[in-house]
């Protein structure tokens, strides 16, 4: 086996013997933390030493851990933000989809026809009254509470690692707050 030369590619400050292409060099480094010049290290450093590397640790850490302390308040506060005009927004919508008619009738064709390729054919009556019953549910909740509640499929029909299907044994009712929360997840038990 024959043996491997030098390699010709050029890392961050690294210089080329002239013979190789004298002169081509890669921008200076710097450490993350404090700035001061780190040529003299191994190409993959970021850091002037350990101390620094620790530290820019540390503040990630610290960072994400106050990140996840947060979380659960900062989506209260958005769905809150959500429902203070919430009625207002509706009338917002219903004026902008007047206006592209066209873009609104694409969207709702695009929906209907995703739920009917997720309604199976073997879905006897008794199923469809099923569906209408949990629809008329969550109108009555609607009206009786003053507040939106939703028919939530809990495998969603849309979902970005599986779908779910559009049964009753794939649907409950939910608080409309809860289901925006939701999204398209679906967690495993």
């Amino acid at each position: 086996m024959a043996k491997k030369g030098p390699s010709l590619s050029v890392g961050r400050g690294e210089k080329l013997p002239i013979s190789k292409g004298a002169g081509l060099t890669a921008k200076s480094r710097e450490c993350e933390l404090c700035g001061v010049n780190i040529d003299h290290k191994k190409s993959n450093a970021r850091f002037c030493s350990r101390k620094h590397k620790s530290k820019s640790s540390d503040m990630r850490r610290d960072y994400f851990a106050e990140y996840w302390r947060n979380v659960e308040t900062k989506r209260a506060k958005a769905l809150e933000y959500y429902y203070a005009d919430h009625e207002k927004y509706k009338k917002l919508q219903l004026e902008r989809q007047k206006l592209r008619s066209e873009i609104a009738a694409s969207c709702s064709a695009k929906h209907r026809a995703s739920k009917l390729q997720r309604t199976p054919a073997w879905l006897t009556d008794f199923d469809k009254l099923k569906i209408k019953c949990l629809y008329s549910v969550a109108a009555m909740l609607t009206r009786e509470n003053k507040e939106p509640w939703h028919v939530d499929h809990v495998i969603p029909l849309q979902g970005d690692l599986i779908s779910g299907l559009h049964v009753p044994s794939n649907m409950q009712v939910l608080r409309g707050k809860e289901n925006i929360s939701k999204h398209n997840k679906f967690e495993v038990v």
